[in-house]
């Protein structure tokens, strides 16, 4: 038996800054919740399993969307049915999420039967992130499979970039520059990030007091692998792999849907 490919998938957040009473992951993005799209694409990238960190009193919300605990792809026969779990995510922040998340597929490997070693590919994906392609998660799970035990995708920096001092005065007021960042050498990242489960749990347990709140906890995934010397890879991402974090970002989200 080849080691299973697995997922968390983060979906833990308020819809607070898209205007919604309920979890982000809940919106419709084309009539379709977020939290779908993204565990569509990742069902039909290959993945073999996916936990989903949920608010707490949202799990039940969650589970209707995944009746009998499993996801396909509509209209695509050769793509076998998945098991998808509900856990509830953290309060605290999304590192101490993702830990949970991680839990998770350790209890998933158990109960539904699939191969978690140390080899095994782990993607913490964002619902948020729910026009990902195929191809764009591909490519992660690729490059793990290849040897390469940290991988995150990422797209050119094509802003200018100042580093900027404090406000003096009232906090409104303009802040001075002090310098011009070189970006040829700077990248975005997005998700899925990929590692190996060997890596991700060990940087997870390693990095587990940093996670108490968002002001302390790693960013994203790839920092606590660099945190203790692991050598994080990129690979190209996708520009419409956006993350849906304001309304701003949700009408764009319908208007590449319909595209």
């Amino acid at each position: 038996m080849s080691p299973s490919c697995l997922a968390v998938l983060t979906a833990a957040g308020s819809g607070t800054r898209l205007g919604c009473d309920g979890p982000k992951a809940l919106v419709p993005v084309g009539g379709v919740p977020m939290v779908v799209r993204a565990v569509n694409g990742l069902v039909a990238a290959g993945v073999d399993g996916i936990v989903i960190t949920a608010p707490l009193e949202a799990i039940d919300d969650f589970r209707r969307l995944f009746p009998g605990g499993v996801a396909g792809v509509a209209g695509e026969r050769h793509v076998p049915l998945v098991p998808v779990d509900i856990v509830a995510g953290s309060q605290a922040s999304r590192q101490a999420s993702v830990a949970l998340g991680l839990e998770g597929l350790r209890d998933m490997s158990e109960s539904r039967g699939l191969d978690l070693v140390d080899d095994s590919v782990v993607l913490i994906h964002d619902a948020a992130r729910c026009l990902t392609p195929v191809e764009a998660i591909r490519r992660v799970i690729d490059a793990v499979e290849q040897g390469y035990h940290a991988v995150i995708p990422t797209i050119p920096v094509s802003d200018t970039l100042k580093r900027v001092g404090d406000a003096k005065g009232q906090e409104s007021a303009p802040r001075p520059v002090h310098q011009t960042v070189d970006r040829s050498s700077l990248v975005a990242v997005q998700t899925p990030q990929g590692f190996t489960w060997k890596v991700i749990s060990a940087a997870h347990e390693r990095g587990a007091s940093r996670s108490a709140s968002e002001i302390t906890a790693a960013t994203d995934d790839a920092g606590l692998v660099e945190e203790m010397g692991g050598i994080v890879y990129v690979v190209d991402g996708d520009h419409l792999s956006l993350k849906v974090t304001t309304a701003l970002d949700l009408t764009l989200a319908e208007v590449l849907i319909t595209r």
